[in-house]
């Protein structure tokens, strides 16, 4: 042969360009500036831990645990003996053989600081497995990883994100309820108001992917007539449809809306009917509309959120931190989105210290829109824990302590029932 290589040779070289590079697996195509989608050679994550922390920290246990009359909570340990705690998905009681399936065995005895690697090696070696449930499984896992690495390098996640643009996190009081009177729900919001002094409100409308229906005829417009009445006009108003609605039924909806006022509408559309969302966007836009479309929560697929950015299919994307797959997943969102000029919401429904991560990531969000989701309902975490979070006129404090800012109390596991898990010595 003219170049001298054996055949062998050949074939060696032929099977190491084609396999998969240990880095970079899982990484979504980027537009060229021809308009083609490439992969990128190798995407290096936002934060890199291997610089931050010297030494490797081996995955010991992954396990999933009911605490204080079955709240879920994910712990990771490091051989070490290092922890991170995180409230599970709300998504996690349906999804356990997920847990055990390929979250233990995903991350059990893999160094914690490659864990951006990890989940894009997920991404492409599970693939047939890919939805809500699988990523939203990993997801919580990968954003307990990052309160343990936050741990061991005695560094607070946010600022490792960084850089902090905020340290107070102006939040909504949402109540997640629809089969409420509009009269009970508005007075429930007013009374959490009064009491947390949030600026902002949520009321939900339509009947969840309801096909144009509404959970009791002319609820929707009468919750936030009221709302809008009772609350005054300073009161910032959001509305989440949870696809509702198809074009035609989410415009008419859209205009009702704006004529009271409200700044924000959620998902009105089926989540998985983009093509419907986008034409909703676009027809608001086209209106002169003040009101604003959001949604994402169930999106999880990075090659989708590059539609929405590239499309402008929403004006404020809200990717779920751990539904999407995790922080650095949400990261990637957070920047297509920036660079396509959208705001950025995240959704995480919880209160208190459970918030910590979606605070964390508000706190560094240059794109950050409006105020952030709180739940008004269900306030009390019935375990020991520091500090105790809470608005404060209208804000929630940014933990500051190491990881999410958030320290358990060792206690709480001697009478906590572990749902799934596995060590490795």
């Amino acid at each position: 042969m003219a170049s001298g290589m054996t055949r062998r040779g050949m074939l060696a070289g032929l099977t190491a360009s084609a396999a998969a590079p240990a880095l970079g697996q899982g990484i979504v195509a980027r537009y060229q500036p021809d308009g083609r989608l490439a992969f990128p050679n190798y995407d290096r994550p936002p934060v890199d831990f291997r610089r931050l922390i010297g030494a490797p920290v081996k995955i010991a246990a992954v396990e999933l645990w009911t605490v204080a009359g079955g709240t879920p909570l994910v712990r990771v340990r490091s051989t070490d003996g290092a922890e991170g705690v995180v409230r599970a998905s709300t998504k996690v009681e349906h999804t356990g053989e997920f847990f055990r399936t390929f979250a233990v065995r995903r991350f059990v005895g893999q160094d914690a600081r490659d864990i951006a690697d990890v989940i894009r090696r997920a991404a492409r070696e599970d693939y047939e497995y890919a939805g809500l449930p699988f990523w939203a499984t990993l997801g919580q896992v990968e954003v307990a990883i990052w309160d343990l690495l936050g741990k061991v390098a005695n560094r607070n996640c946010a600022e490792l994100i960084g850089p902090v643009l905020r340290r107070e996190i102006p939040i909504y009081m949402s109540s997640n309820k629809r089969d409420t009177r509009p009269e009970a729900e508005v007075a429930h919001l007013a009374e959490r108001v009064a009491a947390t002094g949030a600026r902002a409100v949520k009321v939900k409308i339509g009947r969840r992917m309801g096909y144009n229906t509404d959970m009791t005829p002319g609820r929707s417009e009468a919750v936030v007539r009221l709302a809008r009445r009772t609350l005054g006009n300073a009161m910032t108003i959001y509305a989440d449809a949870n696809g509702a609605y198809d074009t035609v039924k989410a415009l008419e909806v859209a205009a009702m809306l704006e004529d009271h006022g409200v700044a924000m509408l959620e998902e009105p559309c089926p989540f998985e009917d983009f093509e419907m969302t986008r034409q909703i966007t676009e027809a608001v836009r086209a209106r002169g509309l003040k009101l604003k479309i959001a949604g994402g929560e169930q999106d999880y697929a990075l090659e989708k959120w590059r539609w929405y950015a590239r499309t402008r299919g929403f004006d404020v994307i809200q990717p779920d931190p751990m539904y999407a797959g995790g922080i650095f997943r949400n990261l990637e969102i957070m920047r297509l989105g920036r660079e396509a000029g959208l705001g950025y919401n995240p959704h995480f429904p919880r209160n208190g210290a459970e918030a910590a991560p979606m605070l964390a990531l508000a706190a560094v969000a240059p794109n950050l829109y409006g105020f952030q989701e709180y739940r008004s309902r269900e306030d009390a975490i019935a375990y020991a824990h520091s500090p105790v979070l809470g608005p404060r006129n209208g804000n929630v404090q940014l933990p500051t302590g190491p990881g999410w800012g958030v320290s358990y109390d060792p206690a709480i596991w001697r009478t906590a029932t572990r749902v799934a898990g596995t060590e490795r010595g």
